[in-house]
């Protein structure tokens, strides 16, 4: 085609080319709880477990072990009821704090107030480290409400 161009006297033909476009690399994965580092070990002296919770194994850090990873059944049950204790123990305390602070309009105002509060404090050793007495500034300002 490049010499039938050149016959006529036509410009030679251009092959258009898209613009390349800027490699996205993929979203990080999110990491979650990993294999505990003994589990499938060839250390026979570490793997099976032996005992109902490994050295070293951190209930929120470590994937749930499973009955094969244990010598025994009864280890692997003991496991589980450290477990569910563990569980039960922290919806104990989720109860307590919301008997405490009620519904969920409450708990927020309470969270609201305390990082209020926080702000608050900040402030009050801002001007103090200023010079000024916050005692005196906020008598005052209460008095000229009044």
């Amino acid at each position: 085609m490049a010499e039938k161009d050149k016959k006529n006297g036509a410009r030679p033909s251009v092959e258009k080319s898209t613009p390349a476009k800027p490699t996205q690399e993929p979203p990080a994965k999110k990491v979650g709880r990993v294999d505990h580092p003994n589990v499938a070990s060839a250390d026979t002296k570490l793997y099976p477990f032996k005992e109902a919770v490994p050295a070293g194994y951190d209930f929120a850090k470590h994937k749930p072990l499973k009955k094969r990873d244990y010598e025994a059944d009864h280890l692997f049950y003991e496991y589980r009821a450290v477990d569910c204790e563990n569980k039960a123990k922290a919806f104990r305390v989720q109860a307590e704090e919301a008997k405490l602070l009620g519904s969920a309009q409450d708990r927020n105002k309470a969270k609201r107030l305390v990082k209020l509060q926080e702000k608050m404090a900040e402030l009050k050793a801002q001007l103090t480290a200023q010079g000024i007495n916050v005692e005196e500034l906020l008598a005052t300002a209460t008095a000229n409400e009044k």
